[in-house]
C-alpha cells in the first residue's frame, strides 16, 4: 500500500503549476471572458425570475382586467430590454397580441353593457304591455266608480238635511278613491315612459353576440400561451 500524500506535500507541486500557467495559457483577456459570462448567467437568472413573475401576474389577471395592466407590463419589457443580451422579440410579439384581444374584447363588451338582448327586450316589452292592460282596466273600474259616487254625493246633496252623516261618508269614500285613481294613472304613465326606453333601445345584434365570445376565446388562448412561454429556460 503505497505512502498518502498530505496536501502540504502537494503545496510544491501545485505552486510549480500555477507558475507554468501564469507563464504560459494565463492572460487578461481569460479574465474578461469569465466576468462576462459571470455577469451575463446572473442577468439571465434575474430575467428569468422577473419574466416568470410578470407571467404569473398576467396570467392571474382576469380578462375583464387585462388592459389595465397593459402600462405596467410595458415598463417591466422594456426594462427587460435594457439588458441588451437576450432576444425577447418572441415575448414582445406574444404581449402585443395579447394587449390586442383584449382591446377588441373590451370594446366587445362595451357595446354588449350598452344594449341588451333581442329575447330580452321582447320579453319586457311584452311584460310591460300586459301591465298596461290590467292597469287600464283598473283605470276604468275606477273611473266608474268615481263617477258612481260623484253620481251619488250630487243625490245626497239635495238631502242635506237629513242624510248629513252619509255625505260625510261619500266625501271620505270620494277622496280615497281619486287618491287611488291618480295613483293609477302615476304608474300609466311611469309604464308607458318604460315601454318607450324599451322601444328606443337598439337591440344587441347576433355579430355581436358571437363577436364577444369569440374575443373571449381569443384572449384566454393567448393567456394560456403566455403561461407555457419560457424562454429563458
Amino acid at each position: 500500500m503505497g505512502a498518502t500524500l498530505s496536501p502540504t506535500a502537494l503545496m510544491p507541486a501545485r505552486t510549480s503549476k500555477m507558475k507554468e500557467t501564469a507563464k504560459g495559457s494565463y492572460n487578461g483577456a481569460c479574465s474578461v471572458f469569465v466576468g462576462e459570462n459571470f455577469l451575463k448567467n446572473h442577468k439571465r437568472v434575474f430575467l428569468r425570475q422577473l419574466w416568470q413573475d410578470l407571467r404569473a401576474r398576467i396570467v392571474r389577471t382576469s380578462i375583464d382586467s387585462i388592459s389595465s395592466i397593459q402600462e405596467d407590463v410595458q415598463l417591466v419589457v422594456g426594462t427587460m430590454r435594457d439588458f441588451g443580451d437576450f432576444d425577447i422579440s418572441c415575448i414582445e410579439e406574444l404581449l402585443m397580441s395579447l394587449f390586442s384581444q383584449a382591446t377588441a374584447y373590451d370594446k366587445a363588451r362595451s357595446l354588449n353593457s350598452e344594449k341588451a338582448s333581442k329575447e330580452i327586450l321582447a320579453r319586457q316589452l311584452d311584460e310591460a304591455k300586459d301591465r298596461l292592460h290590467a292597469t287600464q282596466a283598473r283605470e276604468q273600474k275606477e273611473t266608474l266608480q268615481v263617477q258612481v259616487t260623484n253620481n251619488d254625493l250630487e243625490s245626497v246633496k239635495k238631502e242635506r238635511a237629513a242624510l248629513k252623516v252619509r255625505v260625510g261618508l261619500l266625501r271620505s269614500s270620494l277622496k280615497r278613491q281619486r287618491e287611488l285613481l291618480n295613483t293609477v294613472q302615476t304608474e300609466i304613465r311611469e309604464i308607458n315612459k318604460e315601454i318607450a326606453a324599451i322601444e328606443n333601445t337598439s337591440p344587441l345584434s347576433d355579430d355581436l353576440v358571437e363577436e364577444l365570445r369569440a374575443s373571449a376565446e381569443l384572449l384566454e388562448d393567448a393567456k394560456e400561451k403566455l403561461n407555457d412561454l419560457d424562454p429563458f429556460a
